[in-house]
């Protein structure tokens, strides 16, 4: 099943369906641990999220109020055991970036870890009330932003808010329902409206008509890069380019003029080049080597957008297709074949 974007049309009714699944999947699987929300809340809170690790829930998400709103407040509640925590700088850090931000506090953040939480050098000590009892916790502030990370019997639960100045108390839920209950109507919030009309396709078609899928590989390898430098630093990724999705659309169209290929088909075939491209960029030692990448991604691009298999590559395109590891095994001896790997290229 091809992935749902917000610009596509029955993006409403596709988060309606996807809601009720969730709640009919939650409603099977109750946590065997508690579930905390704000006491004076019962009737605004809604169910944002939650993860599940080898068919067991590891944490559930409780909103109040919604990313676009003024003030807002995440209640995440995970058990101790078997849960991996993120730091409260990488938590603060992923809000800054949702607003195409960087984070301003400069360097590595502190890693996430499990079973033992992360190390939090910027917080504070602080008390919350967590079912009418006071609680030591941690708390973090910057600019508008905050976080609180409380760590209870069975528990950790962290709140990330923005436009908040004090914590409210914290109680346990004893039925999920409601909050399940209101989570399609504050997904169906999320709807950004009507679809834009598509942005004409344009590019240098006569002279190069691959443009559209080499200008795609551009951005997505920069991204890759830029993404991993980000890793190092355990800092969360930037907004995407306001490229991004008339690049990946004018691709995907093109590809359907080269190979007669339905909308779908296009989507999928380019999405895995973009894939195989990515993949090499990451482990592939041979992609340093300038010659090398750009024939490997001259060659990618063409067997996409024709079809054609006649360029030296096309076998290991395909095993890499079927099974990466092979492929990419294939790759290095195509790499090798080319003269260059020695450090010619």
């Amino acid at each position: 099943m091809g992935i749902i974007r917000p610009e596509d049309e029955g993006w409403t009714g596709a988060l309606r369906e996807v809601a009720e699944r969730q709640r009919a999947e939650l409603d099977l699987h109750p946590p065997p641990w508690p579930v905390y929300g704000l006491a004076d809340s019962v009737e605004s809170g809604w169910l944002a999220g939650w993860s599940r690790q080898d068919g067991i829930t590891v944490s559930i998400e409780i909103g109040y109020g919604l990313p676009v709103d003024e003030s807002w407040l995440l209640v995440e509640t995970q058990p101790r055991t078997g849960s991996f925590f993120h730091s409260l700088d990488r938590l603060l850090a992923d809000q800054f970036a949702a607003q195409g931000r960087d984070y301003p506090v400069p360097g590595e953040l502190p890693a996430g870890s499990a079973p033992d939480l992360p190390a939090a050098p910027r917080s504070q000590p602080v008390e919350v009330m967590v079912d009418g009892t006071p609680t030591s916790a941690l708390v973090q502030r910057v600019e508008a932003y905050v976080v609180w990370r409380a760590v209870l019997d069975e528990v950790v639960v962290t709140v990330t808010g923005r436009g908040v100045s004090t914590l409210p108390a914290l109680v346990r839920l004893t039925d999920l329902d409601s909050y399940v209950s209101r989570r399609g109507e504050h997904m169906t919030a999320l709807d950004p409206g009507p679809r834009p009309e598509p942005v004409p396709l344009t590019g240098p078609d006569s002279t190069q008509p691959l443009w559209a899928h080499h200008g795609l590989l551009a951005m997505t390898i920069a991204r890759r890069a830029e993404n991993a430098a980000r890793r190092a630093l355990n800092r969360p990724h930037g907004r995407l380019d306001a490229e991004w999705g008339p690049r990946w659309d004018a691709a995907i169209r093109r590809q359907q003029e080269l190979r007669e290929q339905s909308g779908t088909d296009a989507r999928e075939t380019v999405t895995a080049m973009v894939a195989q491209v990515g993949d090499l960029q990451e482990r592939a030692p041979w992609w340093r080597r300038d010659r090398l990448r750009q024939r490997a991604l001259n060659e990618v691009v063409w067997v996409t957008a024709t079809g054609e298999q006649n360029v030296r590559s096309a076998a290991a395109q395909l095993a890499w297709s079927v099974q990466p590891e092979a492929g990419l095994d294939a790759w290095q001896r195509w790499a090798d074949e080319q003269g260059w790997a020695e450090g010619r290229g």
